[in-house]
């Protein structure tokens, strides 16, 4: 079968990480045009990765009968206005996480995708990460028994790579950048039932959107999780992502009734090991992880190859627009809880 023609809108950091696995995958991939409203930016990638065309204004993009599928890769604050267009033009789409700001955007984006009925695959690459998936085997095959509490931290500088995305309004902070951990437990755990949250903003700066979070949800299934995370670890120098390279390393455990799933180890190597409460303290079974937490180097490369398959091959898309308005939902459930200290229902 041909490689599919695609344009990719937004010419960030993201785009870029795209780009360098998507060069790797030519026989599946044409990458005819990027486009950002900065045409120096867009301009600088399309030399940088080789690609012939280069856009200011996506309505462009938009009216090329070449393309067929428009990635989305914009804060998320214009993410409904582009996928909704993209829909109404024909395309297929692919549109990074989250889905779009508010859970009205979501909806919108939902409709239309229902209404014309072409491909719609959201970027959250936990549901493509090897290691992501399994530790979502191992807890939804009883390794540790049910219900669990899943426990997850960890920090970074978040520099100022994309202001837009440190914006409350436009971009949302680390509570929306990190809507894949959202989309993840409620992928693993089920439908959330309830969930307390309380954020703020520690590290100074330009920026309006609270950059530390401690969450708990409550699940359904009795599940509980835990996630703790921060963009506020100063000290470690001001960097787009310094993940690896001064951030707080991530943590995670897996508690359940006769047993426990760990990372890293208690010697702190990226292994994730299984202990059973039978045993003596060692694991009985581990694996090494080729990066930090659900962040490994296939993520991308599957997610990429699991959207040339839904356009091609008709495979039903594994994260669509249903899903990511509720992993938006607990968004903006995390900020409502935090404003009102209280608990806040989602059944």
């Amino acid at each position: 079968m041909s490689a599919i023609k695609i344009a990719l809108v937004g010419c960030g950091t993201v785009c870029n990480w795209h780009l360098e696995e998507l060069v790797k995958l030519r026989e599946l991939f044409d990458v005819k045009i990027v486009c950002d409203v900065d045409g120096k930016k867009a301009k600088e990638v399309a030399q940088r990765w080789g690609v012939e065309h280069w856009r200011e204004d996506y309505r462009t993009v938009l009216r090329d009968p070449d393309v067929e599928c428009l990635w989305v890769l914009t804060p998320p604050f214009n993410h409904c206005e582009i996928s909704v267009a993209a829909l109404n033009a024909g395309k297929h789409v692919f549109c990074e996480k989250p889905l779009a700001r508010t859970s009205e955007q979501c909806r919108q984006i939902l409709d239309a995708s229902r209404a014309k009925r072409h491909v719609f695959l959201l970027g959250y690459p936990m549901r493509f990460s090897s290691d992501a998936a399994n530790l979502r085997e191992l807890v939804q095959g009883g390794a540790v028994g049910r219900p669990v509490v899943f426990r997850d931290m960890w920090s970074v500088c978040k520099g100022s790579d994309s202001l837009a995305i440190h914006d409350a309004d436009q971009g949302g902070g680390v509570i929306y950048e990190h809507t894949h951990w959202l989309d993840f437990v409620a992928w693993t755990f089920g439908h959330p039932k309830k969930i307390y949250a309380s954020t703020r903003k520690l590290k100074a700066g330009p920026t309006t959107a609270d950059d530390t979070i401690i969450a708990i949800i409550d699940f359904a299934s009795g599940d509980q999780a835990i996630w703790s995370e921060s963009w506020a670890a100063t000290g470690f120098g001001w960097e787009p992502l310094c993940v690896g390279r001064g951030g707080i390393r991530p943590t995670f455990d897996v508690i359940g009734k006769t047993g426990v799933i760990q990372f890293p180890n208690s010697r702190g190597e990226r292994v994730l090991s299984l202990y059973n409460y039978e045993a003596p303290a060692q694991p009985i079974k581990s694996w090494h992880w080729e990066n930090d937490w659900g962040t490994n180097a296939d993520a991308f490369p599957n997610e990429h190859r699991h959207l040339y398959d839904c356009i091609r091959n008709g495979v039903e898309p594994r994260c669509q627009p249903a899903d990511g308005l509720l992993a938006v939902q607990l968004a903006e459930a995390i900020i409502e809880s935090s404003h009102n200290g209280m608990p806040v229902s989602l059944l």
